[in-house]
């Protein structure tokens, strides 16, 4: 008795490309673009993804913390970081000025901010965890360095210095990443 084609063999005929739209039984991957093949249904569409995201800020994901904490943190990099009674002074300026361990802290919240886009399923998601959280702390210690330098620099030379708000928003936005990065991926 002759049987139809098996389950799996059906699969295979309806996984493309998402881009070229070519089957590539066997395969994966498209081999032409290094796409992850996707399942069509009957009409030709597109099956949409339960575990993929469609869109950067797919909430099923749980990236909406980090994302936020990033984008906060990009923001407060050039907002005002340190007031003294000569100038005010953003933390792009004192990274151009001389500081340049500064420069970790948007180097670090463009690194999260690039897990999150090239992560887009859940379990992709899920492996980065660690890696977020330890962007985070590590963003985070350039500023303490740094206000402690500035601190004891001008207690040497009996200057004041105030901290602007620039930096408790650099602070408050790698917390938020920190304490969100082990939601990334949602639950199982």
């Amino acid at each position: 008795m002759p049987q139809g084609p098996q389950i799996s063999d059906r699969l295979e005929e309806t996984m493309v490309c998402p881009f070229c739209r070519r089957r590539f039984p066997g395969y994966t991957e498209c081999p032409v673009h290094d796409l992850s093949l996707v399942a069509i249904d009957e009409s030709g569409e597109v099956r949409a993804d339960r575990h993929g995201a469609e869109f950067f800020a797919d909430p099923r994901l749980g990236r909406r913390g980090v994302l936020l904490g990033s984008v906060v943190v990009l923001i407060a990099f050039v907002a005002p970081f340190a007031r003294s009674s000569e100038a005010d002074a953003s933390a792009l300026f004192m990274a151009i000025d001389g500081a340049k361990n500064l420069w970790l802290i948007p180097c670090a919240a463009l690194a999260q901010l690039w897990i999150l886009w090239s992560r887009r399923s859940k379990a992709l998601l899920r492996t980065a965890r660690a890696a977020v959280f330890g962007l985070a702390v590590g963003g985070t210690l350039p500023l303490v360095y740094t206000t402690w330098r500035i601190t004891r620099v001008a207690e040497g030379t009996g200057d004041a210095v105030a901290w602007s708000w620039g930096l408790w928003l650099m602070l408050v936005g790698f917390v938020l990443s920190a304490v969100t990065a082990w939601r990334l991926g949602g639950s199982r």
